[in-house]
């Protein structure tokens, strides 16, 4: 369990560093106080975001953990789709008697770099 010294020294750090960002509203603008700035910034998003894992309950963290996963399913399952895709149209329109099992061999070869059956039109656009 993390003490309540580490959460108290985190809340004094925020304080600090928003203390700090409003001190700068004072000087002039220049490259260098805007590169501090977005650095005070960096840090206090750090220090507010590792307050919030410690402040956040177990149920918390597991509910953001299955949003994630979520997420990282969502996004495969779309890219699956959309290969899935583009490889029926290169059959359809180019090799309709090659099966989709060769078609997507052939596909990673292409992006390795390899020479492939397909030319590389195809592969660029599989559209007629």
């Amino acid at each position: 369990m993390v003490s309540v010294k580490k959460i108290e020294s985190l809340k004094q750090r925020i304080k600090l560093i928003q203390k700090e960002l409003r001190a700068l509203s004072s000087f002039r603008p220049t490259k260098q106080l805007e590169q501090f700035r977005r650095q005070l910034a960096g840090e206090y998003s750090y220090a507010k975001r590792q307050l919030d894992l410690i402040q956040a309950s177990k149920k918390a963290r597991e509910a953001e953990r299955r949003e994630r996963v979520k997420k990282a399913n969502r996004n495969r399952s779309e890219k699956m789709k959309r290969t899935w895709r583009y490889l029926k149209s290169i059959q359809e329109n180019y090799h309709p008697n090659k099966s989709l099992r060769e078609l997507r061999s052939m596909f990673k070869k292409h992006k390795e770099g390899l020479e492939t059956e397909i030319p590389d039109v195809a592969w660029r656009n599989p559209s007629p």
